[in-house]
């Protein structure tokens, strides 16, 4: 039985995709030589800047020390929802993504709450008077583009008839590079197969994109991006997700089994030279397990997704050669 936490993660209701429908463009991707980017989408929500006044969280928040959370007031909570994710900009270079983490009823109707750490993201530790906008991406463009404004965007690449597979990079571009490309690899590899690919890239063209742009998969919310709404409530019998880890060599998580795990162990390892390639342990670190990372509950059973974690040498040298192994392990299972 899933938490409800859970459902309220695939089966989100309005939230922010309730807005007002959204708007489907062409996506083109900026690598050339791969043939499946130009069958992308890039899904996005109705955009609107919000005036906001941005001050300190309280003590009983329990917030102070998160750089990655917001609280919002109980009337932006109508439309911007516990658990979602919210883009909060300072000024024409300073903004980044928040997660609402807590919803003050009483608070003035246009104030978030942050920690000093969080607002330090924005570049300054003081409150300020800003924007808040409810989506990442705001209008269609190239990877090249993207990256020259050091923007977000999201893109899908789906079929309503696939439930095979589903390959996820939440965390592409310059947050955990080259990560969409090897999701992108995987489905360029199997054209034929029942597969939908999700892909998020990010960049910060004077500052870390990581900071930026980055949600932990534990949180990422489909209410907050549209693309990944549009196939949320599939029940895909396979997933696999593609990010980027400090420690050298591969970690391979998720709530899979075992079986598919050491399957997928032995493809990688046999392409990656002399870096260790291990299966997470539960409590492990990035061990991708939890029931409310999108690479388990976007499948049908609730924990089948695979979470490959790879470092920065791997992502470099050997990133065609791990999504060759992947695409050989699931070429045989849909």
């Amino acid at each position: 039985m899933k938490n409800k936490h859970h459902i309220t993660r695939r089966s989100f209701g309005t939230g922010l995709a309730g807005l007002a429908g959204v708007a489907t463009f062409a996506g083109v991707n900026a690598v050339s030589n791969m043939a499946l980017a130009g069958n992308e989408l890039q899904i996005l929500a109705p955009s609107l800047m919000v005036p906001i006044e941005v001050t300190s969280t309280l003590k009983s928040q329990g917030l102070n020390s998160d750089k990655w959370m917001c609280s919002v007031s109980g009337e932006f909570a109508k439309k911007f929802k516990l658990g979602t994710q919210i883009r909060v900009r300072r000024n024409g270079s300073e903004y980044a993504v928040y997660t609402v983490g807590d919803v003050r009823e009483d608070d003035p109707a246009n104030l978030i709450r942050m920690g000093k750490i969080a607002r330090e993201r924005l570049g300054t530790s003081d409150s300020f008077e800003g924007r808040l906008m409810p989506t990442l991406a705001l209008k269609p463009m190239t990877d090249d583009e993207a990256e020259t404004y050091g923007e977000f965007v999201e893109r899908v690449y789906d079929t309503k008839e696939h439930q095979g597979l589903v390959i996820l990079a939440p965390h592409g571009g310059g947050i955990e590079f080259n990560t969409d490309l090897q999701a992108r690899w995987v489905a360029d590899a199997l054209p034929d197969a029942d597969l939908s690919t999700w892909c998020c890239s990010g960049w910060h063209n004077n500052g870390s994109d990581y900071t930026r742009w980055h949600v932990t998969s534990t949180k990422i919310h489909p209410a907050s991006f549209p693309g990944l709404a549009s196939i949320a409530e599939r029940g895909f019998a396979y997933a696999v997700s593609f990010h980027g880890q400090k420690a050298d060599g591969v970690l391979i998580g998720g709530g899979g089994p075992i079986e598919l795990k050491e399957t997928l162990r032995d493809e990688i390892k046999a392409v990656v030279g002399n870096h260790p390639v291990t299966i997470a342990e539960p409590g492990d670190h990035n061990s991708g397990m939890s029931a409310e990372n999108v690479v388990n509950w976007m499948t049908a059973g609730g924990s089948g997704g695979i979470q490959l974690e790879q470092s920065p040498e791997i992502r470099d040298g050997y990133w065609i050669d791990v999504a060759e192994a992947v695409a050989k392990v699931y070429e045989s299972l849909i």
